[in-house]
């Protein structure tokens, strides 16, 4: 088997359009040039051996409009929302607000507020898989009353469609915050939206509820949706930003 080929990698800079491009070059045993953006916007262009850097630069001026739709397309992306942590002194939010969490020792399980702390305080150490278990249940034990109290403010709004007021359930979902059942009127909440402001539950709730007058997510649906609430979309960016 002949061995393969694979230089050290180099830096190279060009200029287009009075933008800086920069790329990292690799010459390998290949026949084609590669040309790859990836999500953190870096440039990195594979060449066959033996072939100048200066038809490489060449090759690369060709792909530059390519190369910045790419870039600007992954700028583009929110950044994605930090991890949570479980341990003594991690940040916990509850209705938008940060929590300090506080492991304490009692007979039974229980968790609570006080100040600017949450309390956990549990017969034994809890693992972080315990501690987040214990703190899920109690957003969801918190949440059916804020649910309500949201469904309070956000349904005035749709007052003139005279629709059927809607049934709240808390649901825990992996993968989104809410959903609807236009047919029967029932609407699922994850209890995690406790852990953020009032008025980014008052923006999944509206948003459900649009969803009683339009199924999809249609031009139609978010015209209705920014009707009803015009600064939606900061409450959106907001919630996720919130630790995942």
């Amino acid at each position: 088997m002949p061995r393969s080929f694979s230089a050290a990698p180099r830096r190279e800079t060009l200029l287009y359009k009075n933008q800086t491009l920069n790329y990292t070059l690799v010459f390998r045993s290949r026949r084609t040039i590669g040309f790859a953006v990836r999500p953190d916007g870096s440039v990195h262009v594979s060449a066959p051996a033996g072939i100048s850097a200066e038809w490489v630069a060449q090759q690369v001026l060709k792909r530059a409009d390519w190369i910045l739709k790419h870039q600007a397309t992954f700028a583009s992306r929110p950044v994605p929302a930090p991890s949570r942590r479980f341990e003594a002194g991690s940040t916990q939010y509850y209705q938008g607000q940060p929590y300090r969490l506080r492991f304490d020792t009692a007979s039974r399980a229980t968790v609570s507020l006080a100040g600017d702390e949450l309390v956990l305080a549990t017969p034994t150490a809890p693992t972080p898989a315990q501690t987040e278990a214990l703190l899920h249940a109690w957003y969801a034990r918190q949440a059916k009353a804020h649910f309500a109290d949201s469904l309070e403010r956000v349904w005035p709004r749709f007052a003139e469609f005279n629709l059927t007021r809607p049934t709240l359930f808390v649901r825990a979902m992996r993968t989104r915050w809410g959903s609807c059942t236009p047919r029967s009127a029932r609407i699922r909440l994850s209890p995690e939206l406790v852990r953020a402001r009032p008025e980014c539950l008052d923006y999944v709730l509206l948003h459900e509820c649009c969803h009683l007058l339009v199924g999809d997510h249609s031009k139609a649906f978010y015209d209705l949706q920014t009707r009803l609430m015009p600064d939606w979309e900061q409450w959106k960016a907001e919630l996720n930003a919130l630790p995942k």
